[in-house]
């Protein structure tokens, strides 16, 4: 849901079906089997450990927006790396955070970080008006293959796994978080959607949805 409401924030609430699905792309790696930290690491361009520098997201995002001619494609690609550099964000910031002002059991901690984030995710299903549009959006929307990190048929499989559980009440953890509440989320979003609007446009990217998203 973060993903999503950085993507309606930069499209100025009009984001593409493919930007949507490339948007959370990255993470289309949990469709395997067996999948370890290193996969997932690899699709995010984490090296020896290390998420990328601004640098290396640069370099790649242009290289891949160049593959091909279609507006869909450059859509996709800038979602795929809006996703990356969000992780970024969210990893130095709010898991940061997260990390220094847990006081629990460390064995509970991933089990009460992943608890806390689902229920701000239902938080925002709830409280956003883009939530349906995006929603339809994404199941009308045409996946691609980012070579060599996921494929096609993978971005959309979790697509549909993302949609049905998102869907799925029974899925709402129904606490009230300690670490991650709304207002903060909201703020990470707000700030985060800004730096990457910044990041394009230092890249010489424009992605609006007035007309043509990029030029």
């Amino acid at each position: 849901m973060v993903h999503f409401a950085i993507a309606t924030i930069i499209s100025s609430s009009e984001p593409s079906p493919t930007f949507l699905i490339g948007s959370i792309a990255p993470d289309a790696i949990h469709v395997k089997d067996k999948v370890t930290r290193k996969d997932k690491g690899y699709t995010h361009l984490i090296s020896e450990g290390r998420f990328p520098s601004l640098e290396i997201l640069k370099e790649n995002c242009l290289i891949y927006l160049n593959r091909k001619p279609e507006d869909d494609w450059k859509d996709f690609v800038l979602g795929y790396f809006a996703h990356i550099y969000t992780d970024i964000r969210w990893t130095e910031t709010a898991y940061m955070k997260f990390e220094s002002e847990y006081r629990g059991n460390d064995q509970d901690k991933r089990k009460i970080y992943n608890l806390e984030v689902s229920q701000v995710e239902f938080e925002l299903m709830k409280s956003e008006e883009w939530v349906q549009d995006v929603i339809n959006k994404l199941q009308q929307a045409s996946a691609y293959t980012i070579e060599p990190f996921v494929t096609q048929f993978e971005v959309s499989q979790y697509r549909d796994l993302k949609i049905n559980w998102l869907q799925d009440h029974s899925n709402e953890p129904m606490i009230n978080p300690n670490y991650f509440t709304v207002e903060t989320v909201k703020e990470f979003i707000l700030k985060t959607s800004e730096e990457i609007s910044i990041l394009f446009k230092d890249w010489g990217i424009e992605y609006l949805k007035e007309g043509k998203n990029i030029s």
